[in-house]
């Protein structure tokens, strides 16, 4: 029969003969998903710090990307603006007076 071991441990039986057999089992695989729990913890953390390596590096290439476009695009403006300064002018005025006219409504 079971008897309840010292109030050290809560909720703990004494087991005699076989029992103490399983109990022995209950302790390692309690010791077992201890150890798969902390298995499982670091190949989170992998993981996680793999696929933030991977963003970073898509960002930054992306961000390249972003750069290059908006070089290209300041230097055909320039060029545009250099090749056309009346039209310029004109187009810069009339979006000075819309932006005007918006603000103050």
């Amino acid at each position: 029969m079971a008897t309840t071991k010292s109030p050290s441990k809560k909720n703990v039986v004494a087991l005699s003969g076989k029992d103490e057999k399983i109990a022995d089992q209950l302790e390692t695989l309690r010791g077992d998903i201890a150890k798969l729990a902390e298995t499982v913890k670091i190949q989170a953390k992998t993981s996680a710090s793999q696929k933030t390596r991977a963003v970073k590096d898509v960002t930054a290439e992306k961000t390249e990307i972003a750069k290059a476009r908006y070089d290209e695009l300041t230097t055909k403006a320039e060029a545009s603006i250099k090749d056309n300064p009346l039209t310029s002018i004109a187009i810069a005025v009339g979006a000075g007076m819309v932006l005007g006219a918006l603000s103050r409504r």
